[in-house]
């Protein structure tokens, strides 16, 4: 392109309303280009040494054509393609047809290096409709930060990895798309041929569970991971866990199988399989080995806090407890009436938040009900043990042969339910982390995708009541970060982010780019959107007049009878940000004239 050199002071040129728009776009950008979209003649401007002018950078009749001689001199080879296809002009055109805007990221080599680009389009309206703006900016210091926050997103695949090593298998299931990934860290396991990652999680699981589980097992836990069942107890519950046999080495082993919804991520879950055999293998040798009821109750004490054999018909029950934790509850060694005295004991033993389902379960007759359905039962819940609250588990079977009598056991696994939560708060934590900006520690562009892809399900579903997308954009950033350097432009980033979050306190705030924010205005904030507006504008206008972080801001509300998607939404107050920036900068520099 043909390099000129002058100065073009705006106020002298013939180019009047959109090339304003230029000058104002100049602090943020590198470079303009103003292209007539009929004749496709432009002009490349950059900002020059007068705050109140331009200096034309280069020139020519045919901005399409110059660009094929310059796209294979400075674009990255492997983003050539894209650029010329988006930049042709039918395609420039046609993303740009009533006054819509759009970015494309790119790469160029300079000085034998790769450096990111980013270049936003317009297209003027009304009279400027025949004019097209394109704004070359350098993110290569952005994109780089962010390229460092992926990396350390990637603790999360760390923690799973680690987590896998007690677990035999640990998948990571989308339950949107069905998509799953699996961390092994056994040589049994992997020898049954399960994939590292697949498409439908669901359907590949009812087909290993046909291979490998145990028969009598297999049809129950096909029926329990069943992706409505499975999803249904988790939002009753928040985990789930099965016991079954499958085939590893050669022979029947038990496993037990717990599912857990990570914190912050409705959309996923996390299955670990834990090999149990051995601990399974124990109690049924203990249990072959006693010829009594008796024997079978003394076995069973060594592993349990406390068992209760009762005659369900006459309510007699007999206690055997080997733990000393136990006893400190003075529970009697026998009893006439097992149901009436566990009704009155609970009052006092039982942690109080757990106290109305343990009442309502260990009522007589739904007890012998849940027992009747499977012949066995379980449920936990939480002692007072030496001064706090303890997880146990309640177990119930009927002897064989014996309808009369029950079997209740209780086992204290504190111990193993405090590792479970330390695994959900990993799991937690991880996905926290990798929703989180690094800088800000706002919410990231991952979560605002996550964001609208739920309420986009909520649009299609007639669930919205209302919302509205605020676009934020910081003015002046390349301005502190060429003058100042990095380290204060993050501050000025960290200054901006602190004045959309203290204002709109009650809604999420996003860090979709560099120097972009949304926020997706629902509930209190949503109705007082003015209110906030102004109080946002307040801000801003005090600021300026101060010399600290300005933003420009465009805000648009869903129209439920024409909008279809969040995406529309978006584009009315990108539209919205970018004439308030114009405004804001015109004002700028109105006022530095009137100096």
């Amino acid at each position: 392109m043909d390099n000129n050199g002058s100065e073009l002071n705006m106020q002298d040129n013939e180019i009047v309303t959109f090339s304003r728009l230029a000058l104002s776009l100049a602090n943020d950008y590198e470079s303009i280009y103003y292209i007539n979209a009929k004749t496709d003649a432009y002009t490349e401007f950059g900002a020059a040494d007068s705050e109140s002018g331009l200096t034309i950078l280069s020139s020519g009749p045919d901005f399409y054509k110059d660009m094929t001689y310059n796209v294979p001199r400075l674009v990255y080879p492997e983003d050539r393609e894209t650029f010329m296809q988006t930049l042709k002009k039918e395609n420039l055109l046609s993303q740009l047809h009533d006054g819509k805007s759009f970015s494309l990221g790119y790469r160029l080599i300079l000085d034998n290096r790769i450096v990111y680009y980013q270049l936003k389009a317009i297209r003027g309206t009304g009279y400027d409709s025949e004019h097209i703006i394109l704004g070359v900016k350098n993110v290569d210091e952005q994109v780089r930060r962010e390229m460092i926050a992926a990396a350390e997103s990637r603790v999360y695949g760390e923690i799973s990895m680690a987590l896998a090593s007690r677990y035999e298998v640990i998948y990571y299931i989308d339950t949107q798309t069905n998509h799953y990934t699996q961390y092994s860290s056994s040589d049994e396991y992997a020898k049954l041929g399960v994939s590292t990652q697949g498409d439908d999680f669901f359907a590949t699981a009812k087909e290993d569970i046909r291979a490998i589980v145990d028969p009598e097992d297999c049809d129950r836990i096909i029926k329990a991971i069943d992706k409505n069942n499975l999803l249904s107890l988790l939002r009753q519950t928040g985990t789930a866990s099965f016991t079954y046999r499958q085939m590893l080495n050669g022979r029947s082993q038990y496993v037990t199988m717990n599912v857990v919804r990570p914190k912050n991520d409705s959309h996923r879950i996390v299955i670990g399989v834990l090999n149990v055999d051995a601990q399974m293998r124990r109690e049924q040798a203990a249990l072959q080995e006693s010829e009594t009821y008796s024997h079978i109750i003394n076995a069973l004490a060594k592993r349990y806090e406390v068992i209760y054999y009762v005659d369900l018909d006459t309510g007699y029950y007999q206690e055997f407890s080997s733990s000393k934790k136990y006893s400190k509850l003075k529970v009697g060694a026998a009893g006439m009436d097992f149901f009436g005295d566990t009704q009155r004991n609970m009052k006092r033993d039982i942690y109080p938040e757990d106290y109305p389902i343990m009442a309502r379960a260990m009522d007589r007759e739904q007890f012998i009900s849940d027992l009747a359905q499977t012949g066995s039962t379980s449920i936990t819940y939480r002692l007072m043990l030496d001064g706090r609250p303890q997880y146990v588990t309640l177990f119930a079977i009927r002897p064989i042969e014996d309808n009369n009598h029950v079997i209740v056991a209780v086992s204290n696994i504190d111990a193993a339910k405090q590792r479970e939560m330390e695994f959900r708060a990993a799991l937690g934590n991880a996905m926290d982390m990798a929703n989180r900006d690094a800088l800000t520690r706002v919410k990231n562009k991952h979560a605002y995708t996550q964001a609208v892809r739920e309420l986009e399900g909520d649009i299609e579903n007639n669930k919205v009541s209302g919302f509205a997308v605020a676009v934020l954009d910081i003015n002046g950033l390349k301005a502190v970060n060429d003058t100042k350097g990095h380290h204060a432009g993050d501050e000025y980033i960290k200054a901006s982010c602190h004045i959309i979050c203290s204002v709109f306190k009650r809604s999420p705030v996003f860090r979709v780019g560099g120097d972009e924010f949304v926020v997706l205005l629902t509930g209190e904030d949503f109705k007082n959107r003015q209110r906030l507006s102004e109080e946002f504008s307040r801000i801003i206008l005090n600021n300026k007049k101060k010399g600290l972080a300005t933003l420009a801001f465009g805000i648009a509300d869903f129209d439920s009878t024409a909008d279809k998607n969040v995406e529309s939404v978006f584009e009315r107050a990108d539209k919205a940000m970018y004439e308030n920036k114009k405004l804001f900068k015109n004002s700028c520099s109105s006022a530095q004239h009137s100096v």
